[in-house]
């Protein structure tokens, strides 16, 4: 795992501007770095030593000097591209998987992506045609962040590695903030900043002759479905998760697993160890004290199970909150997912014994395992007809005040299906704007998108008839990549951890999409399917106890070690011209006086604040 940036200007650049750029991932790639410069290209790589330690130094030149990769990530089938680019002639002088974009960048050219297995974001720059190729993965395991004002291109795995360049502006982009409030993550292609987009999952970038060409390389079939019975279902959903976790074994350093006590992290643990044929390391948090809700003894009866080596982490209030200086340095934009704070000790305390971890991320959105999805699928039978044009419901429903049309079944009545279901999180609705957000912030975003665009954009990306399949299919499209991925990701690389997520390798999901919904949902039984198989690995009691996960006591937080800094940076907040006059306040107060549910709002308003003392302090919206 590593990290990259580079740029390419038409302008003369300061010296050891690609350096500075490349230095500020160095917990990404601590164990060397790497830049090619040469006229207006620059490329700047930091490394993770993972597949052929002594070799595989990166910028990677071709022997004829005319292909340059930077590259992050891991080719799972890169052994099998190998012995087929071989065949054609090309003479390996590494043992790892970056070469194998070199040559198979000269053997087949920008269609090199559709043959790729794995996690990959990576810039190739091709001399002879002067074209700078970028590319990231099929699902977004790995992230890209990019620039273009029509004379400077800069790239990098990081936000902050982007604005390390003069050239590029740090102008807050007001439809990206307005995103943010909606559901704790800004979505891609926005950042916070109006000037870096982050590059799409399954997307291509070619600079050519001063233009941008974006390319999207892959998109899953879910209309072609498997007709399997259940035996036959189980046995296929082991052979393609068998593959998917082999592949990703690949490693010249130790390998450990993530391991919550739930059924998804189990049995990737579980085939892991099947696999090796010993035990493996295996990592868990624990939780202290009153409210936090903890799955420790869960995960040490997995441990258990399998025999594995079992590392657990009892942490406390104060080691939690210890890191949360840390946090927006780690994210770079606003970012309110909770989980990332003990994602990260987590990450810190695995790194001390492995450099890889596989994780159980990904299984929820691809087996169906949130109880919304049945929630949605059920309340579909009635919203399709009190919801249809004809209905005399959809008037009366809008003409009732906004407060009351939040509610879920309500809201569903009043629009296209499409927009119906908008993603997991759902924290400052858009029906409550009118009423939160100042008339400035509302007139400059008035034809920004919201969440429910972008959630029926990804909707019609889906070719199934299927309303469980779509979805699934907007959450892998916006809250898999920019919430759980990202949280993952930076998490675990803040400490140079690699972490791998069998349930997204792209083979995997293909098949996954091909099952028909009541392998997925059946009754009361969310991931029917891959439940029935976890019981061919792990104990019953594992597989069927209901899902928890991390959920910290945020409300204990904010009313007590955090409520001095809540006060403190709602007041902040509040005279930077975002809200309208009073409405944090009045948030505040309702919190106080005992409406919980707006712990999460105010959590996430907390981390907004600290991010703009951190990076733009002086920054206020023009009334």
């Amino acid at each position: 795992m590593c990290g990259i940036a580079g740029f390419v200007a038409t302008d003369s650049a300061p010296a050891g501007l690609i350096r500075a750029m490349t230095g500020t991932l160095v917990h990404r790639g601590p164990d060397a770095d790497g830049y090619f410069e040469s006229g207006s290209v620059h490329l700047g790589h930091r490394r993770l030593s993972v597949i052929d330690i002594a070799g595989s130094s990166q910028p990677m030149t071709s022997p004829d000097g005319a292909h340059t990769v930077v590259f992050n990530g891991e080719i799972y089938n890169f052994h099998a591209l190998r012995e087929e680019l071989a065949r054609t002639g090309w003479i390996f002088r590494s043992q790892g998987d970056t070469e194998v974009l070199l040559a198979g960048w000269q053997a087949w050219g920008e269609g090199m992506v559709t043959r790729l297995r794995g996690m990959f974001a990576f810039a190739l720059w091709d001399a002879r045609t002067e074209t700078l190729f970028l590319a990231r993965d099929h699902l977004g395991v790995k992230p890209l962040y990019y620039a273009w004002d029509g004379r400077t291109f800069v790239f990098g795995s990081e936000l902050k590695a982007v604005i390390a360049h003069p050239a590029v502006k740090r102008e807050i982009d007001l439809a990206a903030l307005r995103l943010y409030l909606e559901c704790q993550f800004i979505p891609a292609p926005y950042t916070i900043f109006s000037s870096v987009r982050k590059l799409q999952p399954a997307k291509t970038l070619r600079l050519a002759d001063d233009t941008l060409h974006e390319r999207e390389f892959w998109r899953p079939d879910y209309a072609d479905k498997l007709h399997l019975d259940d035996p036959d279902a189980v046995a296929a959903l082991d052979a393609a998760l068998r593959a998917s976790i082999e592949g990703m074994l690949v490693a010249d350093v130790a390998l450990g697993a993530f391991v919550s006590g739930g059924v998804d992290s189990s049995l990737v643990a579980a085939v892991m160890t099947d696999l090796t044929g010993g035990a493996v390391e295996t990592f868990n948090i624990g939780f202290v004290g009153g409210g936090v809700a903890s799955e420790h003894l869960h995960a040490a009866r997995v441990a258990a199970h399998l025999g594995s080596r079992h590392h657990n982490l009892m942490l406390g209030a104060d080691d939690v909150l210890g890191a949360f200086d840390a946090w927006v340095d780690v994210f770079d934009e606003p970012f309110a997912d909770q989980a990332a704070l003990p994602t990260m000790l987590l990450a810190q305390e695995a790194r001390r014994h492995v450099t890889v971890v596989l994780t159980g991320e990904g299984a929820d959105e691809v087996f169906g395992g949130y109880n919304n999805y049945s929630k949605r699928v059920r309340e579909e039978r009635l919203t399709r007809w009190l919801g249809h044009p004809a209905s005399p419901a959809r008037a009366l429903v809008r003409a009732l005040p906004a407060g009351w049309r939040k509610d879920r079944l309500l809201r569903a009545m009043t629009e296209p299906l499409p927009r119906r279901y908008r993603t997991v999180p759902n924290l400052f609705d858009v029906l409550q704007h009118p009423t939160l957000l100042s008339p400035a912030m509302l007139t400059a975003t008035h034809d920004a998108p919201d969440v429910g665009s972008l959630a029926a954009r990804a909707y019609a990306e889906c070719n199934s008839p299927e309303y469980l399949d779509r979805l699934l299919h907007v959450d892998t499209r916006l809250w898999l990549p920019d919430d759980l991925l990202t949280k993952v990701d930076r998490a675990t690389m803040a400490h140079s951890l690699e972490a791998r997520v069998p349930y997204l390798d792209h083979r995997f999901y293909e098949f996954a999409a091909r099952l028909a919904p009541s392998h997925k949902i059946r009754g009361a039984s969310h991931k029917d399917l891959l439940k029935r198989l976890a019981r061919k690995y792990l104990p019953a009691d594992i597989v069927d106890r209901p899902k928890q996960g991390f959920v910290m006591p945020l409300g204990e937080w904010l009313a007590a070690p955090l409520a001095a800094d809540l006060d403190d940076h709602l007041a902040g907040l509040d005279r930077r011209g975002i809200f309208r006059e009073g409405a944090l306040p009045r948030l505040l107060a309702a919190y106080r006086g005992g409406r919980r549910s707006d712990a999460g709002r105010l959590w996430a308003l907390l981390i907004l604040e600290r991010w703009f003392r951190r990076h733009l302090p002086d920054w206020r919206l023009p009334a």
